[in-house]
């Protein structure tokens, strides 16, 4: 587990030891995922993410697993990191039933990244998403996650966003990146390879931001949060335009026509006066 941080160290290890004992030792393994497996973890903005393996019945896992992480919660009320808990069986990974959750790009992050930490390690049965796969996963989920109508008028007014604390703002500047070098790779990195890989490929303000929303991430936000403001301003409305455009010219090949429209429609009311 990539962190010193041992109020980190012992969350996840009380999760582990909650998920063995509630699933049974023998049923489950469990992983780190993300950055604590990676590299890159910001203690301050990071997600905290594991991933389970189950054998047999999904029945009432998704509520256990919710009472698991309350618990955690309610033991280390310091620890103020999201808690990402991604679970499924080999079956319902791969994608022949239904249930569980494992985004293809989190199952991809599970199969190349992720670090056994109890139980038998299982991931040789489970099926690679295809690029296909990821791309239009990432489609979906941006339109979702980035494309809301409250998100849209905080590009016209982008001191709402700074307001909003390092993990919200740093969160809308870095997965552009993240998601253009997935497209373009096929592959998974952390923030820090994606922020490099943006600056290597892009140069203007976008870049700018870029740069500086990885170093807020692992420092917080200045105190003056106009300067926040500013980089956001300037460099938004092409960053997220260069995201887009990628994302509309792949789901134009795979003939994923309604993806299409509405990605071309997320980026014109961003650009909108």
């Amino acid at each position: 587990m990539k962190t010193n941080n041992i109020e980190i160290r012992s969350i996840v290890n009380h999760i582990v030891l909650s998920v063995n004992d509630i699933f049974h030792k023998h049923d489950v393994s469990v992983y780190i995922m993300g950055s604590l497996a990676r590299g890159g973890f910001s203690e301050i903005a990071s997600d905290i993410d594991l991933g389970i393996i189950l054998k047999g019945s999904l029945d009432d896992a998704k509520e256990k697993i919710e009472l698991i992480i309350s618990d955690a919660r309610k033991n280390f009320p310091s620890v103020k990191n999201n808690i990402s808990v991604f679970w499924g069986s080999i079956e319902s990974i791969n994608g022949v039933i239904e249930g569980g959750r494992y985004p293809p790009f989190d199952r991809l992050d599970l199969i190349d990244h992720a670090l056994l930490l109890s139980g038998q390690d299982r991931r040789e049965k489970l099926v690679r998403p295809t690029k296909k796969e990821l791309d239009i996963a990432s489609s979906r989920f941006s339109l979702g996650y980035l494309a809301s109508q409250e998100r849209i008028e905080e590009f016209h007014d982008c001191s709402r966003i700074a307001k909003k604390g390092v993990v919200y703002t740093t969160k809308l500047i870095l997965f552009p990146a993240r998601f253009i070098y997935g497209e373009k790779t096929g592959k998974i990195a952390g923030n820090e390879e994606s922020s490099l890989y943006y600056q290597n490929n892009y140069k203007g303000p976008d870049a700018e931001l870029i740069k500086n929303g990885y170093r807020w991430r692992l420092n917080s936000l200045p105190e003056d949060l106009d300067i926040v403001t500013d980089y956001l301003q300037k460099g938004l409305p092409s960053l997220y335009t260069n995201y887009i455009n990628i994302y509309i010219q792949r789901m134009e090949q795979y003939e994923e026509i309604t993806l299409k429209n509405k990605l071309i429609q997320w980026r014109n009311k961003i650009l909108a006066k």
